[in-house]
């Protein structure tokens, strides 16, 4: 039995004018509010709206994670996204300021099913390449900071930071192996899933990153990704600096 399809976005920033919706209402009508503006109501056509299902197969937004979200913050960019197609594959993802891989895809075909004009991360004033990582832990902890071309290490928060220069060939090099490492699907919580909050002596550590219309942001507690040591070792190669970070 054919499932009812469900294709459901909103946005909202502060400080901003009204939020963003999008939604597919019945008889495929297409229903489009956007910043400020009275909401309007177009004819979506059979074809929009199963290249629209053939894109989000193509991005794998089956295998998002459920939320995107890391502290707490007051302000920043909120965001919602409800998916179900025919079969009955379904997707509820929440996110705030921070974006799962190939989000700016799923921004695009979203304006290209519903005629809008929605903002990209891109179009957000995301940085083109940049790089947070902190770790703390009883008695210490250390702080590595990527923006672009310039780089920083502070060791157990005191002392002066290590300014370093980023060559271009190894930055380029980097990102290729972030690629391989599967880096962009990791999960935004270690362990994944968990229900307590983290013990006075683990260690706890939260990463940033962001290429160009990517985005990664996770954190764990005494738990670690695949890859994460290679990973480490990666920066480290870039930076020029030995990191530990377990």
């Amino acid at each position: 039995m054919k499932k009812k399809e469900v294709i459901f976005y909103e946005a909202n920033s502060f400080p901003s004018t009204g939020p963003e919706i999008l939604e597919l209402k019945a008889d495929n009508k297409g229903n489009f509010v956007e910043e400020g503006l009275p909401g309007l109501e177009v004819q979506l056509t059979e074809r929009k709206i199963q290249n629209f299902w053939k894109k989000m197969d193509e991005i794998d937004v089956w295998s998002w994670d459920k939320n995107y979200s890391i502290g707490e913050i007051c302000d920043g960019h909120m965001w919602k996204l409800h998916l179900r197609n025919k079969e009955g594959k379904a997707k509820v993802v929440n996110g705030h300021s921070e974006y799962p891989h190939h989000f700016d895809d799923l921004i695009k075909a979203l304006n290209n099913l519903f005629g809008s004009k929605i903002e990209s991360i891109e179009d957000l004033n995301t940085d083109n390449e940049f790089i947070e990582i902190s770790t703390s832990y009883y008695g210490g902890g250390q702080y590595i900071l990527l923006d672009n071309d310039r780089g920083l290490v502070s060791e157990h928060m005191d002392g002066d930071p290590i300014k370093v220069k980023i060559d271009e060939f190894k930055k380029q090099n980097f990102w290729k192996k972030i690629d391989e490492l599967g880096v962009w699907k990791w999960h935004s919580k270690y362990p994944h899933r968990s229900k307590y909050d983290p013990r006075p002596d683990t260690t706890v550590w939260k990463l940033k990153m962001i290429y160009h219309d990517k985005a990664k942001y996770c954190s764990g507690q005494d738990s670690l990704p695949r890859n994460f040591k290679k990973f480490v070792k990666e920066l480290s190669n870039l930076m020029g600096v030995e990191l530990n970070i377990e």
